[in-house]
């Protein structure tokens, strides 16, 4: 009697810590089990989502600084230097003496000329018609030839002199310089179309990464007949056709020097998402964020459909506007108070 007491209250025992175990189990199952259905039934988190406007389309040139004007002087057939009125690296105003020459041939001639008056003179011991006659033609001959027998040559512009050896340049012992240099570089035919005579272009200066600004003065409707041109050599399908770009400043600037021109083309219409467009009184506009606050921004429309619209003016490049925007937000406002977390999608859509 006492063994089966004793059987009766172990086996009690372990139904109790069966049963212990099974609610703790249950409870741990159902409390995780809760807490992953209340995570999953959570919204997930709202962030306003923003597009950047896309800078626009530039065109780069290549190319050298030349001087907008120069000359080579060389002396003609039979011509001697007189006399050099210029240094080497000598500024010259137009109009200046740069050097005489001589023709030691004509000088020659008219010397014997001379003595030949001198003898018909001396010959003469009367008033004889036919010797005066002949002493006029030697005189008339000689003032012919005096004309051409020295020279002197001038300035045509101002600008730098300088002196150059033999071994220097074939093409004249004196070359002059203007003190105004233009960009000479070459496009594509592929960006041909793409620029025009006057538009802008900012001239970086790669050796000084200098920034200088000028404006399109000159494109050639010919293709260059310059085949060292390195961009030609690299892409020989394609032309290359010159261009010549003024300078708005020439501080800076040297003969010679390699720049690089980049000509931002005319295109002021924007291409936006359609849903970032409200409309108010038949007027659109859009909202923008300015470090974080909403700015109102007005703009005009030329087309669009149901994904995209193209803005024709209100916009600008690198502006951010809010994509989804609501009628409910204002001028003013923060952005933090329309998402509860921020999202690294700053112009995150790509408009092809």
């Amino acid at each position: 009697m006492l063994f089966l007491e004793k059987f009766k209250n172990k086996r009690i025992k372990i139904i109790i810590g069966v049963t212990s175990i099974l609610c703790v189990t249950l409870s741990v199952y159902f409390f995780y089990n809760g807490k992953d259905n209340k995570i999953n039934s959570e919204e997930p988190e709202s962030f306003v989502e923003t597009y950047a406007i896309p800078e626009s389309e530039k065109v780069f040139i290549n190319g050298i600084v030349l001087p907008k004007d120069s000359k080579d002087f060389v002396l003609s057939d039979g011509e001697e230097i007189d006399q050099l009125k210029v240094e080497n690296g000598q500024s010259v105003k137009k109009g200046s003496i740069l050097f005489t020459c001589k023709n030691p041939s004509i000088i020659n001639e008219i010397n014997e000329l001379k003595s030949q008056v001198s003898e018909l003179k001396s010959s003469q011991e009367f008033n004889d018609p036919s010797i005066s006659l002949e002493i006029n033609k030697l005189n008339a001959q000689i003032k012919s030839l005096s004309e051409n027998s020295y020279s002197k040559t001038l300035a045509p512009f101002d600008g730098k002199v300088f002196l150059n050896e033999e071994s220097e340049s074939q093409s004249g012992f004196i070359t002059l310089q203007s003190n105004e240099f233009y960009m000479k570089g070459q496009a594509s035919e592929q960006d041909l179309a793409k620029i025009q005579v006057d538009q802008t272009a900012k001239v970086l200066i790669l050796s000084t990464n200098k920034n200088l600004t000028g404006r399109i003065s000159f494109i050639s409707e010919r293709p260059s007949s310059d085949s060292s041109n390195e961009y030609q050599q690299q892409s020989s399908t394609l032309s290359y056709y010159d261009i010549n770009i003024a300078f708005d400043d020439q501080e800076g600037l040297v003969n010679g020097f390699h720049v690089q021109a980049s000509i931002k083309l005319d295109n002021s219409y924007s291409k936006i998402p359609t849903s970032s467009i409200l409309e108010s009184e038949d007027k659109y506009y859009v909202f923008k964020d300015l470090n974080g606050i909403l700015k109102k921004q007005l703009v005009e429309i030329e087309s669009k459909n149901e994904e995209f619209a193209v803005v024709k003016s209100g916009l600008k490049e690198n502006d951010i506007i809010l994509t989804t925007p609501t009628e409910e937000m204002e001028e003013g406002q923060a952005l933090s108070m329309y998402e509860s977390s921020k999202s690294d999608v700053e112009g995150k859509q790509k408009i092809d």
